[in-house]
């Protein structure tokens, strides 16, 4: 569950925390009767105070979101809300407070929002490119990001992207791999997103025996130092983790016949499955995109306008096109 939060942000961070759980509740990706982390759990993961979290739940449950069964937990209800207009009006005030806080009246805005529509009816979209080193993860992040984005996504791999820049108006990789893909496009919009574990998956990694000797493989050392992160992060402490990637294959060998657990996304499993000796439990470990920063790519690609150069461009690849076509 991809939450996260700004401590330095112009929301209360409950507000915050409320607002991105009613957005995956909404869209689905919250499913009805699916537990939700523990509120220690949770609080452990944002590194926000237990209460916060608390009061978040019980407002959520007080909307009828959210069911608490004593010794049992937190779970999505079997039936939302419907929404409608009690749902939109929230957003629709807050939209002419903030309207009127830049000097823009209601009559503008209207034209602004009736002009926005029929840009989005014409199609007038960025071409967004998602770019990763390795084929495993660009593949399974381009699949998370395209369910999100209402734009075609173009899968780059980054050895790959000198060659592909000219046809993308603005690229999201992962944070790992922001900076150098800036260095390679300095004059595109690169947005860095954050890739996070499963919360559901560290509340198993947090339940296991202390002794167990655990090991964590990935592709890339990238992948080891993020999921440990992470498992540090809500307050997981292992003095017997043992990492591994798969290019490290003596390391890999040696921590896997030790392994009492082995962590690992169910793409590198599937690479493993036949390493992994019959006394060792093996646990999917799967990272999604944080919330907040495909919000923020959502935003990029609702403010981008195409320039002169793009359009005369995009015309041109049309008008090729065209000829090319058999009469």
């Amino acid at each position: 569950m991809p939450l996260r939060v700004q401590r330095d942000g112009p929301l209360p961070i409950a507000e915050q925390i409320a607002e991105q759980l009613m957005t995956l509740l909404r869209s689905g990706r919250l499913r009805a009767g699916q537990r939700l982390p523990p509120v220690r759990v949770l609080a452990g993961f944002l590194r926000v105070n237990r209460n916060t979290v608390g009061k978040v739940y019980a407002a959520l449950e007080r909307g009828g979101y959210l069911l608490t069964t004593p010794g049992r937990g937190t779970y999505v209800s079997a039936s939302l809300p419907r929404r409608g207009e009690d749902t939109l009006a929230p957003l629709i005030d807050r939209l002419l407070d903030e309207a009127a806080a830049h000097g823009v009246g209601e009559a503008e805005l209207h034209a602004l929002v009736v002009g926005r529509a029929a840009q989005r009816a014409r199609g007038d979209r960025p071409r967004v490119g998602f770019v990763e080193c390795n084929t495993s993860d660009l593949v399974y992040f381009s699949r998370q990001l395209a369910a999100r984005l209402r734009v075609p996504l173009v899968p780059v791999l980054l050895s790959d992207l000198p060659r592909a820049a000219s046809t993308l108006d603005l690229v999201a990789t992962t944070m790992f791999h922001v900076e150098e893909v800036r260095r390679l496009l300095p004059r595109h919009e690169v947005v860095g997103l954050m890739a996070m574990p499963e919360l559901s998956t560290l509340e198993v990694v947090a339940q296991l025996p202390s002794a167990a000797k655990v090991a964590l493989v990935c592709a890339t050392e990238e992948g080891v130092r993020s999921k440990e992160r992470s498992i540090y992060a809500v307050g997981i402490h292992r003095p017997k983790l043992m990492t591994a990637t798969l290019q490290q294959e003596g390391k890999l060998s040696d921590v896997l016949r030790r392994a009492d657990v082995v962590l690992a996304s169910p793409k590198v499993l599937e690479r493993i499955s036949g390493r992994i000796p019959p006394k060792a439990k093996a646990i999917a470990f799967a990272s999604v995109l944080n919330e907040g920063a495909v919000g923020l790519l959502e935003g990029r690609i609702r403010a981008w306008r195409p320039s002169p150069h793009t359009r005369r461009a995009e015309t041109s690849r049309r008008g090729a096109r065209r000829v090319g076509q058999p009469a």
